[in-house]
């Protein structure tokens, strides 16, 4: 009888990509808040907006989500067309 052994790790695809040009100030701008609802993410979000508006005058927020039903909120790529024509920036959450 002779056994063969297979890894079923998958190799890791690594993608690169420019970071965005950071804002040189909030104030004023209107900040996308992502959620991917996974669990306490829009928690967090909110909070996030609370701290946001608090120290930066004029600054608004709005939670989005993505346009796919059920477990899978993901931004698609007319989503992100979207969001780069509504928000000066974006903040998401992506760890549970």
């Amino acid at each position: 009888m002779k056994f063969q052994i297979m890894n079923p790790v998958a190799e890791k695809v690594q993608e690169k990509g420019a970071l965005a040009p950071r804002l040189k100030s909030l104030e004023g701008k209107h900040i996308g808040l992502y959620w991917n609802f996974k669990g306490g993410g829009d928690a967090a979000l909110k909070r996030t907006s609370e701290l946001l508006q608090a120290k930066y005058p004029g600054l608004t927020t709005r939670i989005y989500t993505g346009s796919l039903g059920g477990s899978n909120h993901l931004v698609t790529k007319a989503d992100a067309k979207r969001l780069a024509q509504e928000c000066a920036g974006m903040v998401g959450t992506t760890a549970d």
